[in-house]
């Protein structure tokens, strides 16, 4: 099921914010809120709106990067290509990881 309109307003008011535990608190809810909605159709959001943040996927879950950069060195730290990562993200529906897991 596609992110709806909501839920995508939702998330992309957080990534404004640029704080990663209230991201990573709204990418949860939503998740929580619409089963259809995986990892994937959010970062596709994110990267639809040249937003900062990036979900990066992991074996714990999800943790939400901001930057460029920063997702390289996550996804890279997790033994992924970016390719992969998208896959990891549009596969499953981890539970996140804890915002102090998350890096910024």
């Amino acid at each position: 099921m596609p992110l709806s309109d909501q839920h995508r307003h939702a998330v992309l008011l957080a990534a404004r914010t640029q704080d990663v535990s209230v991201i990573t608190t709204i990418v949860a809810e939503v998740l929580v809120a619409s089963p259809g909605t995986n990892l994937f159709e959010i970062e596709q959001a994110f990267r639809d709106n040249a937003s900062a943040a990036y979900l990066v996927a992991t074996t714990e879950g999800f943790v939400v990067v901001l930057g460029a950069m920063a997702m390289l060195v996550a996804i890279s730290k997790e033994g992924m290509t970016v390719e992969q990562n998208r896959a990891a993200l549009a596969t499953c529906r981890p539970w996140p990881a804890s915002p102090a897991g998350s890096a910024n």
